[in-house]
């Protein structure tokens, strides 16, 4: 009889201490190193740490998992990256915001019939909130056969993610403050020690920490980041994990206060339950530029429990209450997108929630460009399966003491091919301004004599 197959030592061992770790993980493999796959399934555990895992090996199979066309080639360093990111963003879509995410990359030009006449080679790349980690592995053409070289590609598959594992222990993470709690460096390749054979092997590994997520996001080397709106720490780059199940509240916040939270509160018992609450913050604006990183940190440390906005007497209500923020369970995006036809495709099914005026000039032709622009502009948003909901505000008096009538979407001219799109947030109604609460701090600030400290 046959012996069953015994998962090396060595192997093993590194697989138990990745599903020990909160790393979880989605695999993209393609070309070679299929069989860490199997091995991460085989191991007890594997349900702590395997998201998902695709084997793209097709052409239009690789174009569908990179959501773009195929890459100009293959097997590179770059398509790697491209499929780690790929990878990342599909498991932020499937369990939302972790800042212990990782997105694998692999793609590997084997032995083959008929031979190659290029290099054997696997690379391999990790992407998540920390950065990259990249490596490649150049093998000596006929020392292995096709299947050795496989075990070997996967080998290294099991090396990445043993890395990022060891990484997600020591828990280094950036917060809202830019820096970085713990760091631990990237251990020894003991998994591919042995393994590699110099010189006819070469074996490289380079690691590019994301740094800054702020920085990230405000060089445009990214379109969002997320943040533990109660933490304060970093979950997510480059994806808004989940939108489909999110209610968006989009905002200056500046300053944040107990309208935003209220108004917040009020849409997402309109949605189902496990609907996700969302702070959006833009950090672009077409009319005023880049907001600067020290001004966005201000605005970012206003949803930290126990933080505020402002001076330590500030009184203005932008205060996050520790219970409040935990029963909210809420999420901040920083995103570069300040057009809601931007924040619809980069947040595709999420339910935003709208001021009475924000809902007056999204549907108004001439920031548009005219009536048939703006339709089209609304008609991609619906495709992108995008919902608004309507906060009335008051209209100001004759005398400006805000004793007007008070406006709904109602008094809001929806075109009837759209009216499906928007629904009134009720009977919600909390007067608060920010700018009346801007102007109350500087009165505040000029009669201390502070002189705007």
């Amino acid at each position: 009889a046959e012996s069953t197959p015994v998962m090396e030592p060595a192997l093993r061992a590194a697989v138990e201490a990745v599903h020990a770790s909160p790393l979880r993980a989605v695999l993209h493999v393609t070309g070679g190193g299929a069989q860490s796959v199997g091995w991460i399934a085989a191991v007890p555990g594997a349900s702590r740490t395997l998201i998902d895992a695709r084997v793209p090996y097709a052409r239009e199979s690789m174009a569908d998992a990179l959501g773009a066309g195929p890459p100009a080639q293959f097997v590179s360093a770059s398509t790697a990256r491209d499929m780690a990111v790929a990878a990342y963003r599909r498991g932020a879509r499937l369990c939302g915001g972790d800042r212990h995410l990782v997105g694998l990359g692999c793609t590997c030009a084997l032995a083959s019939h008929p031979p190659k006449r290029g290099e054997h080679r696997c690379h391999v790349a990790t992407f998540g909130a920390r950065g990259f980690a990249e490596y490649v592995l150049t093998m000596e053409k006929g020392r292995r056969d096709r299947w050795e070289e496989d075990g070997l590609a996967s080998a290294l598959v099991v090396q990445a993610l043993a890395d990022a594992a060891a990484e997600a222990e020591a828990d280094g993470d950036f917060d809202a403050h830019g820096t970085e709690t713990h760091h631990q460096r990237i251990n020894a390749s003991s998994i591919m020690a042995g393994r590699v054979v110099p010189p006819g092997d070469v074996f490289e590994r380079t690691r590019t920490p994301l740094g800054d997520p702020l920085e990230y996001l405000i060089r445009g080397d990214g379109d969002v980041v997320e943040f533990d709106a109660s933490s304060g720490v970093c979950t997510a780059v480059g994806v808004a994990p989940q939108p489909d199940s999110c209610v968006v509240l989009p905002g200056s916040f500046n300053p944040l206060h107990d309208g935003h939270r209220s108004m917040l509160r009020r849409a997402l018992a309109m949605r189902p339950p496990g609907s996700v609450p969302v702070y959006e913050l833009a950090v672009t604006n077409a009319d005023k530029g880049t907001l600067r990183t020290a001004e966005v940190r201000r605005r970012v440390a206003q949803f930290i429990c126990g933080e505020r906005a402002g001076d330590d007497d500030d009184d203005s209500g932008a205060f996050i209450d520790e219970a409040e923020a935990s029963s909210h369970g809420a999420r901040l995006w920083l995103t570069r997108a300040p057009l809601y036809s931007q924040k619809a495709a980069l947040m595709p099914g999420a339910t935003f929630v709208l001021g009475h005026d924000t809902a007056v000039r999204l549907l108004n032709p001439k920031y548009y460009g005219g009536d048939g622009e703006m339709r089209a502009a609304l008609e991609a948003m619906r495709a992108a399966g995008c919902t608004f909901i309507v906060a009335g505000r008051v209209e100001q008096g004759a005398a400006g003491d805000g004793a007007g009538s008070f406006l709904t979407l109602r008094d809001v001219d929806v075109p009837t091919e759209f009216v499906g799109m928007f629904e009134d947030l009720g009977e919600w109604r909390m007067d608060v301004s920010s700018t009346a609460l801007r102007a109350a701090k500087d009165a505040r600030v000029a009669e201390d004599g502070n002189g705007g400290k």
